[in-house]
């Protein structure tokens, strides 16, 4: 049976899983744009926070010129942010009301403009799974159908930091709350053969003595968790029989103004791609089974 779609060069076996990270879809991105310049496309990918937004706008169809526009445009950055956070912050600050700095209205808009506010997941080519944290439910859920830009959102809205987004008449925030590599659902899907994991690391936070904050504290625990999730999953899909391609690109924590650096951001993301499959005559994403 082959493994690419006649139509689309796509490889219905090939699954790419995009972690969560802080403004980590531009390596994200860089990832994905380095394996097509490869000839590698993946038939699913999946995304939790930053990597909802890199594998929404990928899957969406924007690619060179337009994606850049994009993902570079000063607006874009901006529109994250709303002037309703100045006044909120101190009933956040005290617990005394609220739910959240930021509304994520902004954001809305401007996905809107670019990519349509009428855009599905399920219409979407590569095929887009999207990592959210349900709160109705209280369970963690992988979103594959539902209005695209409302679950790009959702899954980006870290707690705190963003209200929760109402969709449907449910309450959802950050993916990566509860799968920061969501690619477990893949583990008994008979069509796929490979599974890639890409991982952000902010190398400016790697060794050295470091400011500990609460918040920075409560940041390591969620690593810890997401590590040792990420670890049992990679196991338990190795047992299973499938191919899994763990691969990290590391570059300097982005912060609040990242600006020109996101460049940067993206390239280390390609670099990665390349240092993978570049010298070899066979893509290992591609080997036999």
């Amino acid at each position: 049976m082959s493994r690419l779609s006649t139509e689309t060069g796509q490889d219905p076996g090939l699954a790419v899983c995009l972690s969560s990270s802080f403004f980590g879809y531009y390596a994200h991105l860089g990832l994905l744009a380095g394996m097509e310049e490869l000839g590698l496309r993946p038939g699913r990918i999946s995304g939790a926070s930053a990597g909802a937004m890199a594998g929404g706008l990928w899957a969406a169809g924007l690619r060179g010129e337009p994606l850049e526009k994009l993902i570079y445009d000063f607006h874009f950055l901006r529109s994250f942010f709303d002037l309703g956070a100045f006044y909120r912050w101190p009933f956040i600050l005290t617990g005394c009301a609220g739910t959240g700095l930021l509304s994520g209205v902004r954001l809305r808009r401007y996905l809107s403009l670019r990519i349509g506010s009428e855009r599905r997941i399920e219409d979407l080519s590569p095929r887009l799974e999207i990592a959210v944290a349900n709160l109705t439910t209280q369970r963690g859920e992988i979103r594959a159908s539902g209005p695209l830009i409302d679950f790009i959102i959702a899954s980006c809205s870290m707690p705190v930091l963003f209200k929760p987004q109402r969709i449907d008449g449910e309450e959802f925030l950050d993916g990566g709350v509860s799968n920061e590599t969501p690619f477990d659902h893949w583990l008994e899907d008979p069509s796929i053969h490979t599974i890639v994991v890409h991982r952000i690391r902010h190398s400016s936070r790697m060794g050295g003595p470091q400011w500990k904050t609460p918040n920075g504290i409560l940041g390591e625990c969620h690593t810890i968790a997401a590590n040792e999730l990420c670890r049992r999953r990679r196991v338990q899909a190795q047992e299973m029989g499938k191919k899994v391609i763990y691969l990290e690109t590391h570059h300097d924590h982005p912060g609040l103004l990242h600006g020109k650096k996101s460049r940067g951001f993206f390239q280390a993301g390609m670099d990665t791609a390349f240092a993978q499959w570049r010298t070899q005559k066979q893509p290992q994403a591609a080997a036999e089974r």
